[in-house]
């Protein structure tokens, strides 16, 4: 398995950035490949999202720590992905969203297609930092 850690700043409240990850209906608007996403209860998630072989469906089960403003998910089946998102406050203003994933780079590989080897570990760092951008850029276009 594979670990990845990223992190972004973003100019909002901790409580707005929290609020607008449970907003799961909306991730398609920052990640890149999901074309439908939607809540299935409190505890699971579905992403329908383009792979190089079409579009598949991805089911997560979510365990929230709300006290601590942390997402722990786990993919279920094939590729196996698990990770956390924790958000953080840095001042009443600005917070911080922080990802940490494990996964396989050859499941990554069956299922996307793409580069192999270290170029599959590099895309997949490349698509996370992407998404955590465009999200922030999400939060910070809805100040008001």
């Amino acid at each position: 398995m594979s670990r990845l850690q990223e992190h972004i700043d973003v100019s909002a409240p901790a409580q707005k950035v929290w609020d607008q990850l449970h907003r799961v209906e909306e991730y398609s608007s920052f990640m890149d490949g999901v074309q439908r996403a939607s809540a299935r209860g409190g505890d699971r998630a579905r992403l329908d999202v383009r792979t190089g072989r079409g579009e598949q469906a991805f089911e997560a089960v979510l365990s929230e720590h709300s006290d601590e403003q942390t997402i722990t998910w786990q993919t279920q089946g094939s590729p196996e992905l698990q990770g956390t998102l924790s958000v953080r406050s840095l001042d009443r203003d600005h917070s911080q969203v922080q990802i940490r994933m494990e996964y396989d780079p050859q499941g990554i590989q069956d299922t996307f297609g793409g580069p192999k080897g270290m170029a599959q570990v590099h895309a997949v760092e490349r698509t996370v930092r992407d998404d955590l951008e465009h999200f922030r850029d999400l939060v910070e276009r809805q100040k008001g």
